[in-house]
């Protein structure tokens, strides 16, 4: 038995997990899928495959959408249906955590595929099952083959890469030296920019602004402290670049969005009490959510909004 549903997702979604592997396939957009143990991005010709019981969750940012195919398997029907050395694979993968690999070229021929699996929930039975279960096989076999095989997309930079990202992470409020950056992780500036973007889908300097707002969030929401000290704690040295910034990506300033926090904390504790743990001061996609969108038409009700960030 199987389940598959084609999407457009727009907004953030709760932290869950299942007791089956999910396969993803992203046809186009970005977003980010977050697991406890790392953070993966989601770009066009990208599949991820994510083990059973791992938590994760999607996050959308602003003005952001991602177009998805997911396939999930039972452990049983794959044991079934699944040749033996597939099996094996998924049970590395489900040890490795939740691997992503970029097709490249090759993810226009994954898509034909795809298209071939009926959307459904459950499905046990019909005449297409044969042909559904040889071309999730066949996805599946992709998606190990091109991992083992390193994807020549740079993938043997993403320890590397998780490195930095790591680093940077721990070091938000430390100003972005990208020379230094490169010379502590043994690599030279090019490559460095290079294969960050590649494996994370910004630059050093967006993806650090970025994990800085959502930082500083997290402290606005979570803390009394003023709206300068928490620029400065973020790694943001001047207060107008953070205002402007911060605006962009929540679409509030910092004044209305603690506003907001402050308006519906009861409720929102009750809501995000899932998605607030095990969140290290970053803000929960639904959080921002309601801040945005009840901070914009000024009601301070619950307002179903965009999560992101």
């Amino acid at each position: 038995m199987f389940w598959s549903f084609s999407l457009t997702l727009a907004e953030s979604t709760a932290w869950h997990a299942h007791d089956v592997f999910e396969f993803v396939l992203c046809r186009s957009g970005s977003g980010l899928l977050v697991l406890d143990q790392c953070d993966v991005v989601l770009a066009g010709g990208r599949t991820a495959l994510i083990p059973p019981r791992a938590r994760h969750r999607y996050v959308i940012g602003p003005h952001e959408s991602v177009g998805l195919k997911v396939v999930c398997l039972t452990q049983g029907d794959m044991a079934t249906q699944l040749s033996p050395t597939q099996v094996s694979a998924l049970m590395a993968a489900d040890a490795a955590g939740a691997p992503v690999v970029d097709h490249g070229e090759g993810a226009a021929r994954l898509w034909e595929l795809a298209d071939m699996i009926p959307d459904g929930l459950g499905r046990e039975e019909g005449d297409g099952l044969p042909v559904a279960w040889g071309v999730i096989g066949l996805l599946l076999a992709f998606h190990v083959r091109d991992r083992q095989a390193g994807n020549s997309h740079g993938a043997r930079h993403q320890e590397a890469m998780r490195r930095v990202l790591h680093w940077l992470d721990e070091h938000l409020a430390q100003p972005v030296d990208l020379d230094g950056l490169a010379a502590r992780f043994g690599l030279s500036r090019s490559l460095l920019t290079r294969e960050f973007r590649r494996h994370s889908g910004a630059s050093v300097i967006d993806y650090v602004n970025t994990r800085r707002l959502e930082k500083a969030g997290g402290e606005l929401a979570e803390s009394d402290r003023g709206i300068a000290e928490v620029a400065l704690r973020c790694g943001f040295a001047g207060l107008p670049n953070f205002y402007r910034r911060f605006k962009a990506l929540y679409g509030v300033t910092p004044a209305e969005f603690r506003r907001v926090v402050i308006e519906n904390a009861g409720n929102a504790a009750g809501n995000n009490a899932g998605d607030n743990s095990g969140g290290g001061g970053r803000l929960s996609g639904g959080q921002a959510a309601a801040v945005r969108g009840q901070a914009a038409d000024g009601t301070g009700g619950q307002a179903p909004g965009r999560a992101g960030g």
